[in-house]
């Protein structure tokens, strides 16, 4: 059956030659100012970012810059801060400073480097086990919608996120004019260059991206694939609601209980002969019930699929299992970040600054769960109470102990 387990160890790629310690990893950025005398570098500026986003409270520009004046000449000297050379001090970047690096550092090295740092990561965790399955990875997008500007493109960001422990492995902001679909093979490269085995990924994703060519791209890439099938794709749609028709299904069945609701999910799955699909090995279909807690069903929702993945990798129960925890980019990151961090709310519009803050705000996820946090929003409280977890989170190597969240 094939699970949704961790990343599977890197091959050999660019997280091979980035360090797992973030500090260390963001000095490979090329700097966009001239040249000449610099008070801040690149990756102190950054790192203090990531640091003031990291603690509840100060997940903005100002507060970021609150932070650091408020932070102690220790906290500032670890994040990279430069000592005056004639006196000695310690200053921390204002606001000012903070806002004109977010705008104008290059946001593809930048992803470049976090992906990099994320693979080193997972990579490093002790739990990280060989997995007899295959990695479930969900693929979706996200606009930043407090950056709209009217008459423009509002900034629109395509993720790779695991199931499993919900990390953002690799992200991409969209071209204003083009869109999600033909960004997928430009995020698959990106896990590549990151070290990640594509041949050992299954990705999950929506009927936007019901493409063939987005079939044949991730099939011919050795990748395993779960695509939800709507009226986008109406020939695909009725060949596959046929063969449900006529052919026996084999079929699952789970339930959950809890915030106020109840639901059922029936999945009804058979074998993609004829299919003219690229790939396709299985056809699903999942029936949705929902109610309140006295169990009686208020709503039915059906939605079909279509799998690579054969009978033997994936039964109904794994199917089932892939099919829901897509989600998990939107209830454990996209939320995460509208929630815990107000990325909806920020009103930061200018140049690279919303894709650089929206990756900086993946940063600090991935280091709270990588320390063992569940809880986003209640770790961030934590680290406000103590500037130096932030520290730990952004030096800490790969043989260090879990610092308490």
């Amino acid at each position: 059956m094939i699970t949704s387990s961790p990343i599977p160890a890197p091959a050999v790629g660019l997280s091979a030659k980035v360090s797992a310690n973030l500090l260390a990893a963001l000095g490979s950025l090329p700097d966009p100012r001239r040249g000449g005398p610099r008070r801040h570098p690149l990756p102190y500026v950054l790192a203090v970012l990531v640091a003031a986003f990291s603690s509840a409270g100060f997940a903005s520009l100002t507060g970021a810059a609150q932070w650091a004046a408020a932070a102690g000449p220790g906290v500032l000297r670890a994040l990279g801060a430069r000592p005056d050379p004639f006196t000695g001090a310690i200053r921390a970047p204002s606001e000012a400073t903070l806002r004109r690096m977010a705008t104008r550092v290059d946001p593809t090295a930048f992803e470049t480097v976090i992906a990099a740092w994320t693979a080193a990561n997972l990579d490093a965790k002790a739990e990280l086990e060989p997995s007899k399955g295959r990695v479930a990875v969900a693929v979706d997008g996200k606009t930043v919608r407090g950056a709209k500007v009217p008459g423009q493109v509002t900034p629109h960001l395509l993720s790779a996120a695991t199931h499993h422990t919900p990390v953002v492995l690799a992200q991409r902001q969209i071209p204003d004019k083009t869109n999600e679909i033909p960004c997928v093979a430009i995020l698959l490269e990106d896990l590549r260059q990151a070290g990640h085995d594509i041949s050992q990924i299954t990705f999950t994703l929506d009927a936007l991206h019901t493409q063939r060519a987005t079939g044949t791209l991730l099939h011919d890439a050795g990748a395993g694939y779960v695509m939800t099938v709507k009226g986008n794709q109406p020939g695909l749609l009725a060949a596959i609601t046929e063969a449900l028709r006529t052919r026996e299904p084999k079929r699952t069945v789970t339930s959950n209980r809890g915030h106020g609701r109840t639901e059922e999910r029936h999945l009804h799955v058979v074998d993609g002969a004829g299919i003219a699909f690229p790939g396709a090995a299985q056809v699903f279909r999942v029936i949705r019930h929902t109610g309140g807690l006295d169990g009686q069903r208020t709503t039915k929702e059906v939605v079909y699929g279509i799998t690579n993945l054969p009978a033997e990798h994936a039964d109904p129960a794994a199917l089932a299992q892939l099919v829901r925890g897509h989600w998990a980019i939107e209830n454990s990151i996209h939320w995460v970040r509208d929630v815990s961090f107000g990325e909806d709310a920020s009103r930061v519009r200018t140049g690279t600054a919303p894709a650089v803050l929206a990756a900086i705000r993946n940063i600090v996820t991935t280091a709270l769960r990588r320390a063992g946090a569940t809880n986003i929003a209640a770790a961030r409280r934590a680290t406000a109470l103590d500037p130096a977890a932030a520290i730990r989170l952004l030096t800490r190597g790969s043989n260090h102990d879990k610092p308490p969240m």
